[in-house]
């Protein structure tokens, strides 16, 4: 296991020192990207949370997907919204994986690592949350998004579920991610200066930047005080975090 021994609840996951370990679309940088497969291999490894993205699909069932058409992760073609769930199901992921359904996730994670899921469409939200009540996950998901709206549409359903806003260009999100009542924001690493992030604590809100593969960056977003880094290698950052710990 990682530092979070066994952890699941979102608060706690991201109060791990020195930072807290997310595996972005799995381990991604080993396996297929959201795929149960990549999920798998994030959790053997120790990662503390694993991230996946969710659509709809034509009959609106939430999928794992990140791109908005199918051509660069799958054998299929066109629009993730222009297929229903059976013959989303039939393509291949990657390595014969199949795109994941949000509920296969949420059992494959459930008890295991937090899982921060990312709303890609604002459609997504009401059903994804649904399907997290429903399996009893909600202190173990945060959701996530650039959609303002999506994180939104979550609050006003259920007020106390987790939500973080991410961004990848300067602008009023840490006071826009307060407003909302997020716990968290999730800011390209390019953004999370010093300052930025001071400010971010000061507001109560915690940090988790994106995606980072390398150890120098690392070490300067943990030195800087991140509360999480999101990462294609998870196995690498928890090597770090051990190091770190021990110095």
């Amino acid at each position: 296991m990682g530092a979070s021994g066994g952890l699941t609840d979102i608060s706690e996951l991201l109060s791990i020192r020195p930072f807290a370990v997310i595996a972005h679309r799995g381990a991604s940088g080993y396996e297929p990207e959201n795929t149960l497969r990549a999920l798998k291999r994030a959790i053997e490894m120790g990662a503390d949370m694993v991230e996946v993205d969710v659509r709809l699909s034509k009959d609106g069932v939430p999928v794992i997907m990140h791109d908005e058409t199918l051509d660069r992760t799958t054998d299929g073609s066109g629009r993730v919204s222009d297929y229903t769930v059976d013959q989303l199901r039939r393509l291949d992921a990657g390595l014969g994986e199949k795109i994941p359904l949000l509920s296969e996730v949420l059992d494959l994670v459930k008890g295991k690592a937090g899982l921060l899921l990312e709303l890609k469409e604002v459609e997504a939200s009401r059903p994804s949350l649904k399907m997290v009540e429903e399996k009893d996950m909600v202190n173990q998901v945060m959701f996530i998004s650039f959609h303002r709206e999506a994180l939104e549409s979550i609050a006003q359903a259920r007020v106390d579920a987790f939500r973080g806003l991410i961004y990848a260009r300067p602008g009023d999100h840490l006071v826009a991610a307060k407003r909302m009542r997020c716990i968290a924001v999730a800011p390209y690493y390019r953004l999370a200066t010093a300052k930025a992030i001071g400010f971010a604590h000061r507001l109560k809100l915690k940090v988790n930047v994106w995606t980072i593969d390398d150890l120098k960056t690392a070490r300067l977003m943990a030195e800087r005080g991140v509360d999480a880094i999101t990462t294609n290698k998870p196995d690498l950052m928890i090597s770090l975090r051990e190091e770190l710990s021990k110095g």
